[in-house]
């Protein structure tokens, strides 16, 4: 089964994912999910009535970028594992310390020189919104695919069987990676007459192992193969809110969706209803002298003649309503303002690692930590592989005794010397 085939069959199952993240990015953030992704055409996007739920997107996930990643800040520690604490001496040790934080300043470094944090954050607006975003770490950096570009298969434990993402690139390129692909082919598969086309990347776990491969036109591109350790997988399907016996996560704009519509609702009541009380008219009576002529030429601190009896001005008289209206938007407000953690942010020019570890405690007691297992995890061992790497081509060549981090089993071993 081709790709494509497999994409268009796991779509069905995406479907109510998908229309409930963009019915929650058309309260927030509406061009993070919105239909017909692959048109080229311009887009006329509906902007909400209320900016709270953009505002309540937006700082959740700076809070979550915080407690993830935070700036000069080391989030991980290197260290000899304490079963091997018997097998070196004291001096190894204190070596081995000294290495490591040098180690860890080299990989924040290395972090803070990319665009890591970038791609994080967006993907983490994806989260809240959409509840689902996919990330995949490669060579140059991280790649985000939204939830309407790509689909996953899981088992009943929810682990991850198979990926599928979609993409459009331009036929040029197609055509110089794939020098021998048949026009007739080309024009076969090609729905429209566009520049662009659309690549498909099947991801597959097989046993222990991570295989991939890109396809277009049902052709597998040649060197697109790729394959890693299940352990090491780059690709990252993360999920906001995990609900058992479901393949994609819930968001956590969708468990306050109903808060959100009736702001907006309330929100677009208010403003049409105060733009119709902001409008002047007057009105003159039939009988009166003063011609409304003469009044509507009159300027500003104008003389004219008249009885202030026959001129009137039409007033809308809805007050109390919108007084009404108007207090149950300040509580909409508060409740919104409370899930999204808004009003707990302090405004400074820096940031404390106390703070980090109050925000961590925060978004743990509110969000119960649910992306640490799946990001965190996967994201650590990551960058644990690239030290691992580095260290095996030399580049820390001051790593003493024959001691290196071993990011598979998180302890020690001898492997070479410097």
């Amino acid at each position: 089964m081709t790709a494509k085939t497999r994409y268009d069959v796991l779509s069905s199952d995406r479907s109510q994912f998908l229309r409930v993240a963009e019915d929650a990015a058309k309260l927030t953030i509406p061009y993070l999910i919105h239909q017909d992704d692959n048109s080229k055409t311009h887009r006329k996007l509906v902007t909400p009535w209320q900016g709270v739920g953009a505002k309540g997107v937006v700082t959740l996930a700076s809070k979550l970028m915080l407690a993830l990643l935070p700036p000069q800040t080391s989030f991980f520690k290197l260290q000899v594992d304490d079963t091997m604490l018997g097998e070196i001496g004291p001096e190894i040790k204190s070596e081995l310390d000294l290495s490591f934080a040098k180690i860890e300043r080299t990989i924040l470094e290395s972090i803070a020189a990319s665009d890591d944090r970038v791609v994080v954050h967006q993907a983490l607006k994806h989260l809240v919104v959409a509840g689902n975003a996919l990330i995949y770490m490669g060579k140059e950096g991280l790649k985000l695919y939204p939830l309407n570009r790509y689909v996953v298969d899981r088992d009943g434990d929810g682990n991850v069987i198979e990926i599928v993402t979609k993409e459009s690139i331009s036929k040029k390129i197609i055509e110089e990676l794939v020098p021998d692909l048949n026009k007739g082919e080309v024009t076969q598969y090609s729905d429209d007459d566009t520049n662009d086309c659309d690549v498909y990347t099947h991801v597959k776990v097989d046993g222990k192992r991570v295989n991939w491969h890109q396809e277009v036109y049902d052709i597998i591109i040649p060197k697109s193969q790729g394959k890693a350790p299940l352990n090491a997988t780059p690709w990252l399907p993360l999920r906001f809110n995990t609900v058992d016996g479901e393949g994609y996560g819930r968001g956590r704009v969708e468990e306050f969706i109903g808060d959100l519509k009736s702001l907006e609702a309330l929100s677009q009541a208010l403003v049409e209803g105060s733009a119709a009380a902001a409008k002047v008219v007057f009105t003159v009576s039939p009988s009166s002298s003063t011609k409304p002529q003469t009044l509507s030429q009159a300027g500003n601190g104008a003389i004219i003649q008249g009885r202030p009896d026959d001129i009137g001005v039409v007033q809308v008289g809805k007050t109390a309503d919108f007084q009404t209206a108007y207090n149950m938007v300040q509580q909409l407000e508060r409740r919104l303002a409370e899930a999204f953690l808004i009003l707990s942010v302090r405004q400074s020019e820096r940031t404390t690692a106390e703070e980090v570890r109050l925000t961590q405690m925060e978004l743990e007691q509110s969000l119960g930590c649910l992306l640490y297992t799946s990001y965190c995890t996967s994201y650590y061992r990551s960058r644990y592989q690239l030290t691992w790497s580095w260290t095996r081509q030399g580049k820390f060549r001051y790593v003493p005794t024959d001691y290196c981090t071993d990011y598979r089993t998180r302890s020690y071993r001898p492997v070479h010397k410097y």
